[in-house]
């Protein structure tokens, strides 16, 4: 049997994913815009072309951005006054190498300044794509600046006639406005549609939220019942009978708590609330808790946890740990007649030198196992597998497929190994610490205020 790597699932990214995105596009814009600065001003140089603001300004721009990434690098809370920082520099560049050539004049202002008039509408569209907010007041304060800039050299009077750099720089005050309010309207309206995105799934949680207190509500009151009905029974057929309900109660519980979950994570608004935990600790608590099911079923449970240190210190969101194993233990219970369930949890270090640690966690069962062409199937919504040699299979479908999404939320990887007959092998990887969240809100909000171990 081989590893079957569970691809991540095909979704709308969730916020913070968004910002990750984000983040790293900056990365590259920054360093390719460095590069492509010393490039020209190389070039620009070896052919004279290169004006006294340009030999002094490229390098010292080139520089900034190259401390802006390193910035947003190690700092990604800090990535919208980096990336501000990193386009206003730029602007400044272009605005002085406009004057600097202007008052030069000649064949070589007259090439700048085209040059310049060419590329700085780039500068607005990096202002817009970088920046989480005030790109639209950098992008006015360039123009006004240009603009300025224009009255100081020409007066309100204007280039005189003939005057070809006058002419690039009226076809720029001209034209310029239009990128502006172009990208502005984009940006505008990228932010409608996400907040009415967010607002959908906020009433479909709402609804769902709802639906599922008023069935949970008589749910409670008929497992109550079934509690005293079965103080009163005393048959063996007249006692299966009130486990059957029990369980046909305890089913629609699990059903409501899998579909709400599912439908949550469809919320690009959907955030992870890591915090510093023992996770081995952890481990063996929902491990206790599964166990009375699995006696009750002739199963026997093995819990296999590591001694490594770093399983007590880790920061991840708990309840969505949970959620993952207590959905690989229900999916092992209900495709396992009979055997062991083993559970194992430990260190799976990375290449050498790399601090990025990952967590193995293990379900392994006896069970039916699972065909190969299935392993892409049992991952998707609403799937279920059954085999003749089970009574029908309950379950909403959902249980592996809540298990992917939260895996990949959780920054992590999953693989599953299994063949017909032998069982099947279920294999987590998680961080051992939380991706950090780049957003505008204060350090520590996204976690509670949690900013080391406890």
């Amino acid at each position: 049997m081989s590893l079957y790597h569970v691809p991540p699932p095909q979704e709308v990214e969730p916020f913070s994913a968004l910002q990750a995105t984000r983040r790293r596009l900056t990365l590259w814009l920054a360093g390719l815009s460095s590069i492509a600065c010393m490039l020209v001003w190389w070039y620009d140089g070896s052919n004279g072309l290169n004006s006294p603001w340009a030999a002094t300004a490229v390098p010292i721009i080139a520089a900034g951005l190259v401390l802006g990434g390193l910035v947003i690098w190690f700092r990604p809370l800090w990535h919208n006054q980096a990336a501000a920082l990193c386009n206003a520099s730029v602007a400044t560049y272009f605005i002085g190498s406009l004057i600097s050539t202007t008052e030069a004049g000649g064949a070589g202002g007259l090439y700048e300044v085209a040059s310049n008039a060419q590329f700085m509408p780039l500068l607005y569209l990096a202002a817009f794509v970088t920046m989480t907010r005030g790109a639209a007041r950098l992008s006015w304060l360039t123009y006004a600046a240009t603009a300025m800039s224009y009255l100081w050299l020409y007066g309100f009077d204007g280039a005189p006639g003939g005057d070809p750099i006058g002419h690039f720089w009226f076809m720029l005050l001209i034209t310029h406005p239009i990128f502006i309010l172009a990208l502005s309207y984009v940006s505008v309206l990228h932010t409608r549609l996400k907040s009415a995105e967010v607002e959908v799934h906020t009433s479909r949680e709402r609804f769902l939220a709802m639906l599922s207190h008023e069935i949970r509500t008589p749910l409670q009151g008929m497992l109550g019942s079934i509690d005293l009905l079965d103080l009163r029974v005393h048959g063996g057929g007249e006692r299966r009978a009130v486990d059957r309900l029990r369980q046909i109660a305890n089913q629609l519980t699990a059903h409501l708590r899998d579909l709400t979950e599912y439908t949550r994570m469809d919320n690009p608004a959907w955030r992870l609330q890591p915090e510093w935990i023992d996770l081995a600790g952890l481990v063996e608590d929902i491990c206790d808790e599964h166990l009375p099911r699995l006696r009750a079923k002739g199963l026997n449970l093995q819990v296999e946890v590591s001694e490594a240190p770093e399983l007590r210190e880790v920061e991840l969101d708990p309840q969505r740990v949970r959620q993952v194993l207590d959905n690989l233990l229900n999916n092992a219970l209900k495709y396992t007649p009979s055997g062991q369930i083993t559970v194992t949890l430990g260190p799976r270090p990375g290449p050498a030198g790399d601090d990025a640690r990952q967590l193995q966690l293990e379900v392994i069962d006896t069970g039916v196992g699972i065909a190969a062409d299935a392993m892409p199937c049992i991952f998707e919504p609403y799937v279920r597998l059954e085999d003749r040699k089970l009574p029908r299979t309950e379950g909403s479908g959902l249980g592996l497929a809540v298990v992917r999404r939260l895996v990949d939320r959780l920054g992590g990887q999953m693989a599953v190994e299994s063949s017909p007959d032998r069982g099947s092998r279920f294999v987590v990887w998680l961080p051992a610490r939380a991706t950090a969240i780049p957003s505008d809100t204060p350090v520590g909000a996204e976690s509670g205020e949690q900013t080391g171990p406890q």
